[in-house]
């Protein structure tokens, strides 16, 4: 292990998900509803609900940067279960800190047909726990949080499946 790398990891890890935050806030977790949180529209260069976004449907917000090769495996597995599961809304927030334009062109590079969200303050990921990209949250039919994670490996997608299809039965 490089020198530092452990304080990077233990950082990461005191910030990780359902963590404190300063003023004693804490990121939402399992169960929780799902924050209010509003946001710019890359396609549309309005302001959308995030949250009405999901209203009565199970979802998948997925926190990404352009230049996170993780956070595109991610994208692509989440288009591929989208393509099992029809009725799973998808929403993407960049957190680029470039222009909406970059993260439009991103998008349609990659044929990612969900809607992009754009935050780059990295303001939002906060919300949920997360310091770094990729991170995903999933939402219940309901709108409570059903499940919150940070980073991604391949394979991650069964264990997403799985927890997809749970809510989908509620």
């Amino acid at each position: 292990m490089k020198r530092g790398f452990g304080w990077v990891l233990a950082g990461i890890l005191a910030l990780g998900v359902g963590a404190a935050w300063p003023g004693g806030a804490r990121a939402a977790a399992e169960g929780d509803p799902f924050p209010a949180m509003s946001l710019a529209d890359v396609d549309r260069e309005t302001t959308v609900d995030v949250g009405g976004l999901f209203q009565g449907k199970v979802g998948a917000l997925a926190f990404m940067q352009t230049s996170c090769a993780a956070c595109r495996k991610e994208l692509e597995a989440l288009r591929d279960l989208r393509a099992k599961y029809p009725a799973l809304a998808v929403v993407v927030v960049s957190v680029d800190s470039g222009s909406p334009a970059r993260v439009q062109r991103y998008k349609e590079h990659f044929g990612f047909d969900f809607p992009f969200l754009h935050d780059p303050e990295f303001q939002t990921p906060a919300l949920f726990g997360f310091s770094f990209t990729p991170g995903l949250v999933l939402v219940n039919k309901a709108g409570s949080i059903g499940l919150v994670k940070g980073g991604y490996r391949p394979g991650d997608e069964v264990e997403l499946e799985r927890r997809i299809a749970e809510l989908s039965s509620q």
